[in-house]
């Protein structure tokens, strides 16, 4: 009698034990199906604010917002660089959703047009004209293989795609 009640016990536990299992999975399966289902819009918001970020950052974009008739060389370079970190300051939350070598991409580009942009500067007096710096900035942008604001661009594209 006692043999029985053991066998059915030990059965009973088994399959207690494979059924909580199974529902621990399920459930495990469901939140993570939920957490893609909130974090996947996040994501993706991160990727197109930081391409505009890069777009707002390309030379052109950049000089066109802020040259203004009259201006020095000089306001013109300071207006430049506050717009540019003010953009990038502005972005910085959008890394937690991106990988770091992306990141470190934007990061890189950011460097490199404030760095194209005192170059420029350095290269003519600080009381020419705005446009004469700003024909300088772009003759500088336009001998260089394929700007860093490009590559950072196309790498978080491709970072994006990859969600799909």
């Amino acid at each position: 009698m006692l043999i029985p009640v053991l066998i059915l016990t030990a059965a009973v536990w088994v399959f207690v034990r494979y059924y909580i299992k199974t529902e621990k999975e399920k459930l495990i399966v469901k939140i993570g199906l939920k957490n893609k289902e909130i974090i996947t819009p996040v994501r993706l918001q991160a990727y197109e604010r930081l391409v505009l970020l890069l777009e707002r950052m390309e030379s052109s974009q950049v000089i066109l917002r802020n040259v203004v008739l009259g201006q020095t060389a000089a306001q013109l370079q300071q207006s430049l660089i506050n717009n540019i970190k003010a953009e990038f300051d502005h972005n910085l939350s959008q890394q937690l959703y991106i990988s770091s070598e992306a990141w470190m991409m934007i990061k890189k580009a950011h460097e490199t047009i404030i760095t194209s942009i005192n170059e420029a500067a350095s290269q003519i007096n600080a009381e020419a004209s705005a446009a004469d710096l700003a024909q300088l900035i772009f003759q500088n942008e336009a001998s260089i293989e394929q700007p860093e604001i490009q590559k950072a661009m196309e790498y978080l594209k491709n970072e994006a795609r990859m969600l799909f």
